[in-house]
């Protein structure tokens, strides 16, 4: 399964909106069940049901395994959970100002580290195994699924990530000191398996982030 089969960027209909939220009240739903909640056809919640499950939010589990054919009910996937509305933004912020406000430089650096290197691993499971520019290309299709658009090019013979929207922006309001852009350089390079640099950034006035690979970390050949 490619990136693309794993994420959907198509926007969800208002009516297909109704059963993410269904589900995410009420997990293991089956059509009847949600014919009967919104009142529609069996026909209408198939669908609906279709489209979710190639957007990667829905998935259906057998529930029956005797004669006769099998049924199945429904449940939101991770991606369908994020997408139904559950935000962790106030957990995020409390958590990184807590961080932040530690006396101990070497402890900050390390939680960094730490943190940065599970979301990064997290990231490269979805990579593809290919070239650095492929999967620097799916680092950008993720992303951009994630709604940060984010395109990828060669700048001056190098690939470029170029995140037009800032990915974590209530964290860097009051960060002077650039360290959430130092988590995301950090988590890149986990993710991608190549030291990156962040050759220009939106905070110095820039339209969009730049992400590149020090030259140093490319692969020789």
């Amino acid at each position: 399964m490619d990136i693309a089969e794993k994420q959907s960027d198509s926007p969800i209909r208002p009516v297909d909106q109704l059963v993410l939220d269904l589900l995410r009240r009420e997990e293991g739903l089956s059509v009847t069940d949600l014919m009967e909640r919104l009142e529609v056809t069996a026909t209408a919640i198939r669908q609906r049901l279709d489209r979710l499950e190639v957007s990667g939010l829905v998935e259906r589990r057998k529930q029956s395994v005797g004669r006769g054919r099998p049924s199945f009910n429904y449940f939101l996937t991770d991606l369908g959970w994020r997408q139904a509305g559950v935000t962790y933004s106030d957990l995020a912020i409390a958590m990184w100002d807590e961080m932040r406000s530690l006396d101990n430089p070497e402890l900050q650096a390390t939680l960094v580290d730490r943190v940065s290197e599970r979301m990064g691993d997290k990231f490269r499971a979805l990579l593809p195994e290919a070239s650095l520019t492929e999967r620097m290309q799916g680092m950008a299709e993720i992303l951009t699924h994630r709604r940060i658009p984010t395109n990828m090019n060669n700048g001056l013979g190098l690939p470029v990530l170029e995140v037009q929207a800032c990915p974590y922006p209530d964290l860097v309001v009051n960060d002077h000191d650039r360290s959430v852009c130092n988590l995301e350089k950090k988590v890149m390079s986990a993710a991608l398996g190549h030291e990156m640099e962040l050759s220009q950034c939106r905070l110095d006035g820039h339209s969009c982030c730049q992400f590149k690979p020090i030259p140093s970390s490319m692969p020789s050949g």
